[in-house]
């Protein structure tokens, strides 16, 4: 099969950071309290202006086709909770490393590699089908996560319940960002250009430094006890995630075929960073979550490139 070109100029600039991190890391030209300090510096301030600006400039269409959304995210959050009970309940990992798993299964690296590789692939003519579902992964999904792992960290793994969980998760950068960048676009409020400029540099020095610290992490974490679970992860959200999006979108939808074919390539999409940025923020299955990143990402560059050598739009 061919390696599809759209696919290599997008993944292996991402490589490439990861692999500089590493190296960075193993020959501790930073020390473990500098990667410490980036992986703070991306999560709780670069992501959430990343997202607050998505949110804040995504042109939303005049009727949102609910059953393309509605069908997307009910398989992701299905495959969600279901690997949250194969990894809890039949692999016997702690809750906190069992949400990792599930998170890396169902969640997808969208802004990093899902953007780039849908408008190079469909064009321009993909931007609202392509941003509607960017805009709807995080605040799906992030509460969930934050809400699993602020009870494990506050003692109430089998509790769903609490002021100081809940606190934790609307308190928690990313659905601020997300949250004051919905209004502002519902208000149709422009912030002055100074601000503007200064929120866009900050936003895309995100991804960049959350691969390079990707990478750093990695060099400090054995990764021969995870690699079993890192496979199973990587089969599940690589193979099975998007042939049961694809299946749904065949036989299940009555869309146009640019929304099919963008919905089937989102949901190939390799596991998200964020998986990794959870790990690190809560220090819990770091080298499952870092691992699941990369080398999802390797197969993804096989993957995908079948996948839209199959798609025809």
């Amino acid at each position: 099969m061919i390696i599809l070109p759209a696919v290599l100029d997008v993944v292996v600039p991402v490589f490439g950071v990861v692999a500089l991190g590493y190296l960075v890391g193993a020959f501790r030209w930073l020390d473990s309290a500098a990667v410490r300090g980036l992986s703070l510096y991306v999560f709780n301030i670069a992501i959430p202006l990343l997202l607050f600006q998505a949110m804040a400039t995504v042109t939303l269409p005049e009727v949102i086709p609910w059953r393309y959304l509605l069908a997307y995210y009910s398989c992701a959050l299905g495959f969600f909770l279901a690997c949250l009970g194969l990894g809890w309940r039949l692999m016997k990992q702690p809750l906190s490393e069992a949400s990792v798993f599930a998170f890396g299964c169902s969640y997808g690296n969208f802004i990093p590699l899902g953007i780039p590789l849908v408008l190079t692939a469909f064009g321009d003519r993909a931007t609202t089908p392509l941003f509607l579902m960017v805009a709807l992964q995080a605040p799906l999904f992030f509460p969930l996560m934050i809400f699993l792992q602020e009870s494990v960290r506050r003692g109430s793994g089998h509790s769903t319940s609490g002021h100081p969980v809940l606190k934790s998760i609307f308190a928690n950068q990313y659905l601020i960002g997300i949250g004051l960048g919905i209004a502002l676009n519902l208000v149709d409020f422009a912030m002055p250009a100074p601000i503007t400029d200064i929120i866009d540099l900050i936003g895309r020095s995100a991804v960049p430094c959350a691969l390079f610290a990707l990478g750093a992490s990695l060099s400090s974490y054995p990764i021969g006890g995870v690699l079993g679970r890192v496979a199973l992860m990587v089969v599940i959200k690589n193979g099975l995630f998007p042939l049961v999006v694809w299946w749904v979108a065949a036989y299940g939808l009555d869309l146009a075929p640019l929304w099919q074919a963008v919905m089937v390539l989102m949901a190939a999409l390799p596991v998200g960073i964020n998986t990794y940025l959870f790990a690190e923020r809560y220090q819990s299955g770091v080298a499952l979550g870092g691992s699941g990143v990369v080398l999802s990402t390797a197969v993804s560059i096989v993957t995908i490139s079948f996948i839209l050598s199959m798609l025809a739009v």
